[in-house]
């Protein structure tokens, strides 16, 4: 079985219909299953993602996972709608420096939780059969929507970051510890700044369809 994780409800649902995931499951979040799929709505933020990735391990233990959704852009050559395709991903607001450690790094040692890289292939072999603009990179993730242009470059200075959330970095955390192949894959809706949220509620809907369309192939791929 391979579990889909979204963050946004529109994420989710766009999920659900691609991938036939029409059967609800009792959960403390929103969690549908199709033939050889599950979709969890996680929620938004670093804690629900976490919770919901650990449960659906858990409780299911799926061969594979995909975290799937939208993200700013740190780079400016980004276009809406690319995708960022994850190597690795840190909590951009943890700081535990005055102990020696570096920005990002957690309390394990681990600074930069990767994605699977089997999966990742498979992800830039689906984006180059649909046609959808792509790239690897880093994802950010924190618990605050970043909406400051000048914070978003010191961002993307201080990690090499390409795009900031809310969800990535500790979704594959849960994944790194529960050694299960898991992979992040991001559709740039915004820049980062000021223009962030009206942008994201602009692209949100067209970035989900692509995203449904993504989760189906890479099911069948």
């Amino acid at each position: 079985m391979t579990a889909f994780f979204a963050a946004e409800p529109e994420e989710a649902r766009a999920l659900k219909e691609a991938l036939g995931a029409v059967e609800a499951l009792e959960a403390p979040f929103p969690l549908h299953r199709g033939k050889g799929v599950l979709v969890a709505e996680t929620g938004v933020g670093k804690v629900a993602a976490a919770s919901a990735v650990a449960h659906v391990l858990t409780r299911f233990a799926p061969r594979e996972s995909f975290f799937l959704g939208v993200a700013g852009g740190l780079d400016p050559s980004f276009r809406a709608m690319d995708l960022l395709l994850a190597e690795r991903a840190v909590q951009w607001d943890v700081d535990l420096t005055p102990f020696g450690r570096e920005p990002g790094e957690t309390a394990f040692g681990v600074r930069f939780f990767p994605s699977d890289p089997h999966l990742l292939a498979r992800a830039e072999g689906v984006a180059q059969v649909l046609g959808f603009p792509f790239r690897r990179g880093v994802v950010a993730t924190g618990d605050r929507f970043l909406a400051d242009r000048e914070e978003a470059r010191r961002l993307a200075r201080l990690h090499g970051a390409q795009a900031v959330e809310m969800e990535g970095a500790a979704a594959l955390m849960v994944a790194w510890r529960f050694r299960h192949p898991m992979a992040l894959v991001r559709v740039i809706t915004d820049g980062a700044g000021e223009e962030a949220v009206s942008d994201f509620q602009v692209f949100l809907k067209e970035a989900s369809r692509r995203l449904g369309y993504l989760a189906q192939a890479l099911l069948a791929y």
